[in-house]
């Protein structure tokens, strides 16, 4: 496991290395703030992906509760919580019925409200979203266990100015918009100790035909995470999730 982790870091590092001294950053700034412009809620709602909880609950455990805390809380400010229950113990009641977990969750960006309150140029600004997912697991092994499930999404993005501003040279004034898809997932858990488990998962948006995976690190409190949107403005994100499990 340290291997892969330090193999992981490495594979990430070495193309920054490489490359820091001939950026151009604010050609760069220039080029992302467009394809922001160009589409708002793909970018917001690849932070939304980031607090999504799409595992299933560890054995024996009947519910639970996550916070997303980086990128999503800080510095998105993105208030969210997330709650997860076990509808079905897998072989409770048939040995070949897996365990069956509902989950869902909300969030809220605080900074739109306070831009909304001391900004007399914005007239509304309102960043929000939700989902709900079930999720299906068995075990292959005493360590290791398959889950595959569905998951619906939803995003909120508007925004409405009182005078135009120029943004990347473009005179935006108001955009409304939003993201929702059903999703596919399908993932590999392996168990490294007690409260300690590794996952490797991929999502699959059907309406929108995005694509989406996350290798997954959690213990009895956290969950250390890389998500990878390969067609998203910022392909990889580094995840920490705060969670409880009952």
């Amino acid at each position: 496991m340290k291997r892969t982790i330090i193999f992981t870091v490495l594979l990430l590092l070495i193309p920054c290395t490489s490359y820091a001294n001939s950026i151009d950053f604010g050609t760069k700034a220039t080029q992302l703030a467009g394809e922001i412009i160009a589409n708002p809620a793909g970018f917001f709602y690849e932070f939304q992906q980031d607090l999504e909880t799409t595992t299933p609950l560890p054995p024996g455990k009947t519910y639970g509760f996550q916070t997303g805390i980086f990128p999503t809380l800080l510095p998105a400010t993105y208030a969210n919580l997330s709650g997860k229950y076990r509808l079905h113990g897998e072989g409770k009641i048939s040995p070949f019925l897996p365990q069956l977990d509902i989950a869902g969750g909300y969030w809220n960006m605080i900074a739109t409200k306070i831009a909304t309150e001391q900004s007399k140029d914005i007239s509304n600004l309102d960043f929000n979203g939700y989902y709900l997912d079930l999720i299906m697991s068995s075990s292959v092994s005493p360590k290791i266990r398959t889950f595959y499930g569905y998951k619906y999404s939803q995003l909120k993005a508007s925004l409405k100015l009182n005078k135009a501003v120029d943004i990347a040279g473009a005179q935006v004034t108001t955009f409304d918009s939003g993201f929702k898809d059903d999703f596919l997932i399908a993932g590999i858990e392996h168990i490294t100790g007690i409260n300690k488990f590794w996952s490797i998962q991929v999502n699959y948006g059907i309406k929108e035909q995005v694509l989406a995976s996350k290798i997954s690190w959690y213990g009895k409190y956290f969950e250390f995470g890389l998500n990878i949107y390969p067609e998203g403005i910022l392909v990889i994100h580094p995840v920490l999730n705060f969670h409880l499990n009952f």
